[in-house]
């Protein structure tokens, strides 16, 4: 509980809702100070008092602006402090001080809602400043007087209050929202350095199936051969030769087969621009086409975007290679602000951009549009018979 609690205390000091609450508490203070003056001057103005009563104003501005560092340790002197001001205040501007009292004093009861958290201690500070209030309208308009102004400020308190539950009630809401997001982060952060574990287990795994078994058996067969040797005994040797270059090729094609197997894992650790050049390499050997490339080396792309990209490219190739007949194709990558750029041009037979779909060989280009929106991107087509192929597309990074 008290680990939850400071957890909560470090996101409440950085949250938005609460610096608008104070700039809203602010503005009505502003509002109670400004109501306060004007009656006061109406009645009787009194130029020197309603400085030192701005000044006091001042300071409760300030002292609750840095309520939270202030509550800490010194709850009590807080609102003992602030009950003063106001005190102090309603006899510095007798005739405004019903405003300033049924005003800020309310204000000062929701505090200690939020302050404490405990139902005695908030009923001690409402009598507290039901006493003064009491004391302040009864010495500065009488006894008369009294109970019409009781009513004000028992109104202001159950208005006040009212809203100061509902709001305290939102903003914890949002934080133990929050609370539960940074949870929720943390056991990510878990199953992924679990994950993490799981794949260096595997990979202990593979290479002990693959080399180190491989290895003991030839090992142990080359063991054998120097016996035979040994004894004199050469056509045995032989065969024992022979199946351990058998033995030695499955080991070396199993060791292959389980690093093409951790590579396809790790999307992460791929460099995209050396897997794009690399493609455009297997495609010359293998299409005979010419290619004009313009690639520029881009980084920071993530896993999502990087192997759906890579995707593209590999299909937009292979529809060249099968479909359209070039002699050459132009290769361009590059990034323009935040987009990666993906535009491959060829002069090949082209084909009618409304039969995509409609004839086999051109769903590849289906499977080009899903993954470009699979990654929030934009893909343009162009082309007609005989005039060639241009793709584009664009891909936010």
């Amino acid at each position: 509980m008290n680990k939850w609690n400071k957890n909560m205390d470090s996101i409440y000091n950085i949250s938005d809702g609460l610096l608008v609450s104070k700039i809203a508490v602010v503005v009505w203070i502003f509002l109670i100070y400004i109501g306060t003056v004007v009656l006061q001057y109406i009645e009787k103005p009194l130029f020197i008092q309603s400085i030192v009563f701005t000044i006091a104003i001042l300071i409760y501005i300030l002292f609750y602006w840095y309520s939270r560092l202030l509550t800490d340790r010194r709850k009590w002197v807080y609102l003992l402090a602030q009950g003063s001001l106001l005190f102090i205040s309603s006899f510095l501007v007798p005739h405004g001080s019903p405003i300033i009292m049924a005003g800020l004093l309310p204000l000062l009861v929701s505090q200690s809602i939020a302050i404490f958290e405990n139902s005695l201690k908030v009923i001690i500070v409402f009598i507290g400043a039901y006493a003064l209030y009491c004391v302040a309208i009864w010495l500065n308009y009488g006894l008369k007087e009294l109970p019409v102004f009781i009513l004000l400020f028992f109104f202001n308190v159950t208005i006040v209050n009212f809203y100061t539950v509902i709001y305290n009630r939102q903003v914890n809401a949002r934080l133990r929202m929050k609370y539960y997001l940074q949870e929720l982060e943390t056991a990510h952060r878990k199953v992924e350095d679990l994950t993490l574990s799981n794949e260096r287990q595997r990979m202990a795994r593979d290479l002990h199936d693959t080399l180190a078994q491989g290895l003991a058996g030839l090992i142990m067969q080359l063991e054998a051969v120097d016996a035979h040797l040994q004894r004199g005994n050469t056509n045995r040797s032989h065969e024992i030769i022979q199946q351990s270059m058998i033995r030695a090729r499955e080991t070396l094609k199993n060791a292959r087969t389980a690093i093409d197997d951790l590579r396809s894992d790790s999307i992460e650790d791929t460099d995209f621009y050396r897997e794009v050049l690399k493609m455009i390499t297997d495609f010359k050997e293998t299409a005979l086409i010419e290619v004009n490339d313009h690639i520029e080396p881009i980084k920071q792309l993530s896993a999502l975007t990087m192997e759906h990209s890579l995707y593209i490219i590999s299909e937009c190739l292979a529809n060249v290679a099968k479909h359209s007949q070039a002699k050459m194709v132009n290769i361009t990558i590059k990034k323009v602000n935040k987009y990666l750029v993906i535009e491959l041009i060829d002069n090949g037979i082209g084909f009618k951009i409304n039969s995509i779909g409609k004839h086999s060989g051109k769903y590849g280009l289906l499977g080009l549009k899903e993954r470009v929106r699979l990654v929030g991107g934009r893909i343009e087509m162009n082309s007609n018979p005989g005039k060639g192929t241009k793709i584009s597309i664009t891909v936010p990074i």
